[in-house]
């Protein structure tokens, strides 16, 4: 049997995340331990645990629109976005990747959630079938948005298999799939 380290705190930080999620549409919560939280997107079935033992902060929030959403900051910094409808997280730029005032690094959003990797796909798809220059930008962006989703703690393994096609069209994205 696992013991939590999780602090009193922690536990209720945990517990407003629940809270909030009794009005969330898209998502589904399942408590599956007293110190541990699983949520899905129904959109597209990814899954993220989020531990009691890592939360630091939890912020009560509403966008421009007056919808609310809760802002979630983890001990190791990483901050993610539930909304009624999806997570969102920030985007990851590899290591390597150009200087800030570059087309691929001025199109990377603040905030992306799983569901843009198809439309990020789409995008290259058509790209691919008229040779359009920007693909090596799109192949950037997906990238960016697989790593943010890593760290962010869902499993896009199968996102990483659509990469396939486009490693021969980005020769020097090759190594960081």
């Amino acid at each position: 049997m696992e013991f939590s380290t999780a602090t009193t705190k922690q536990l209720e930080l945990l517990q407003s995340i629940l809270d909030f999620m009794g009005n969330a549409h898209e998502l589904e919560a399942e408590q599956f331990a007293p110190d541990q939280v699983r949520i899905r997107q129904r959109i597209d079935g990814h899954t993220l645990h989020i531990r009691a033992a890592r939360l630091q902060d939890v912020l009560m929030r509403a966008d421009a629109d007056g919808r609310s959403f809760v802002q979630v900051n983890f001990q190791d910094g990483l901050k993610i976005l539930i909304t009624e409808r999806l997570i969102g997280f920030k985007p990851v730029a590899r290591k390597a990747a150009p200087p800030p005032n570059t087309a691929a690094a001025s199109k990377l959003p603040r905030v992306v959630t799983t569901p843009d990797l198809v439309s990020v796909l789409e995008a290259m798809e058509d790209a691919a079938d008229s040779a359009d220059r920007d693909l090596s930008v799109l192949r950037e962006l997906f990238d960016s948005i697989l790593r943010g989703a890593e760290r962010a703690g869902f499993d896009v393994q199968k996102e990483k298999a659509w990469l396939l096609p486009y490693m021969n069209a980005c020769p020097g994205l090759r190594a960081n799939a």
